[in-house]
């Protein structure tokens, strides 16, 4: 039976799992950084195609995530759980393709990325290894979605949680050959990481087969029916998370001309930040829930004043994570490397990130809250214009005319942040979205 929840109960066992998913993503690179800095860029740079790749594969999650929250908020359980079962079906083809094509062009995407010599070995180790745990992510993804839209976000807590620390005693065998285990550095990272893939998306599965969600009959017409409710919400959705990515593989472009030791530092950035917007997730995450219950409730004032209220609260605890980041963030990133370099120029875009958080902020919490109304093309197009007339051009600008590196970098960024969460908020105040026709039949 699901079960409807505050935005407290929703948002605190989210918070937990996204911050076990990026503790391992901090824990790899603490790991490797103790090997060599050189495979912590390595990694750097395979990541980026695997996030890029994961969006594609988070069509079928995020349209799930939506059409399970409105099918329970008009008291249609049954509903709920085929398209759950229908968009895991869909996951799995999908990541199948998509799994498959990064092992055929894996070298070609690490030097459309610009990739540095030295270290374009280890990342295609690290890209064909983790790459292989794509249809598990999709399953994670997926189920993970419909299952906090059921009001069981900590049956995801939990089993993220398993994941994440068993892929950390694993990075401890296999990174640097603790108790017999060979030392295979950025391989081992990799095999940890696939190997708590699979832990993950098997409790998961797990789960939805005890409590009897999905069953073993398949029909096509029903199959095609909730896809297209799904894939209604999903294809948009994640096209703008696409355009995101894209914006964010030239960012990266731009930071590989700048040299290793340029990677490196916005790698320990990125993990430094990483509690910050893992708090924006949840909370986002949380609020997209509520709403899409609004939503299928027929409730559209309670769904803008949850939203506006989320903002609030939202904002207000951003300042304050960003200012302690920023504050010690000399003696954080001595934690990750002694190089002064770095150490210098980490804490100086540390301060950027207290206006790109803010911006960061917004953004999530509002496009999802406008995604679970069911519009979804607005979004694209603010990607479309910010990213394309903002944060690609002020970051050229900053780096290459005014030589300022890695600080004109997220300068860009932080633009482009702070101009989509205000044109995503305005749309939300003005409430189109109302008007719109509802996703669920």
């Amino acid at each position: 039976m699901a079960q409807r929840k505050t935005l407290f109960q929703l948002t605190w066992p989210t918070y937990i799992e996204f911050s076990f998913l990026m503790f391992m993503m901090v824990a790899d690179t603490l790991m490797l950084s103790q090997y060599s800095d050189a495979s912590v860029a390595a990694v750097g740079n395979a990541n980026r195609i695997i996030f890029l790749l994961t969006v594609i594969l988070n069509i079928v999650a995020i349209g799930v995530g939506v059409v399970v929250s409105q099918y329970i908020g008009a008291n249609r359980e049954k509903d709920s759980h085929k398209a759950l079962q229908s968009g895991l079906i869909g996951a799995f083809l999908m990541a199948l393709v998509i799994g498959s094509l990064l092992q055929l062009f894996g070298p070609l995407l690490l030097r459309l990325v610009n990739t540095p010599d030295a270290i374009v070995s280890d990342a295609l180790i690290y890209l064909r290894i983790v790459g292989v745990g794509l249809i598990f992510v999709a399953i994670s993804q997926t189920t993970g979605s419909g299952f906090r839209s059921l009001g069981y976000p900590k049956r995801v807590m939990i089993a993220g949680a398993s994941a994440n620390v068993l892929n950390i005693v694993l990075n401890s065998f296999l990174i640097f050959g603790l108790l017999g285990f060979p030392e295979l550095g950025v391989m081992g990272a990799a095999i940890a990481t696939l190997i708590a893939r699979i832990f993950n998306a098997m409790i998961l599965l797990g789960s939805l087969v005890y409590e009897k969600i999905v069953d073993l009959t398949i029909s096509f017409k029903r199959l095609t029916k909730y896809l297209k409710e799904v894939l209604t919400i999903g294809f948009p959705s994640a096209l703008e998370q696409f355009i995101y990515q894209v914006s964010e593989f030239i960012i990266l472009i731009m930071v590989n001309t700048l040299g290793t030791l340029a990677v490196t530092t916005q790698i320990y950035v990125f993990n430094l930040s990483l509690p910050v917007l893992v708090f924006a997730i949840a909370l986002a995450q949380g609020n997209q829930v509520i709403v899409g219950w609004h939503i299928g409730a027929t409730e559209d004032d309670d769904a803008f004043k949850r939203t506006i209220r989320t903002m609030l609260i939202g904002v207000l605890s951003v300042f304050v994570l960003t200012l302690i980041v920023y504050f010690n963030a000399q003696h954080i990133l001595r934690i990750f490397t002694d190089n002064p370099t770095i150490i210098e120029t980490g804490k100086r875009v540390l301060l950027v990130f207290i206006f790109l958080e803010i911006g960061r902020l917004s953004n999530i919490v509002v496009i999802q809250a406008l995604r679970a109304t069911g519009d979804v093309k607005y979004p694209v197009y603010a990607a479309i214009l910010s990213m394309g007339l903002i944060k690609i051009p002020v970051a050229y600008i900053l780096v290459f005319i005014f030589d300022l590196g890695l600080i004109g970098v997220f300068i860009g960024i932080a633009a482009d942040e702070i101009v989509r969460g205000l044109l995503v908020f305005r749309r939300w105040f003005k409430k189109p979205w109302t008007l719109k026709e509802r996703v669920i039949s």
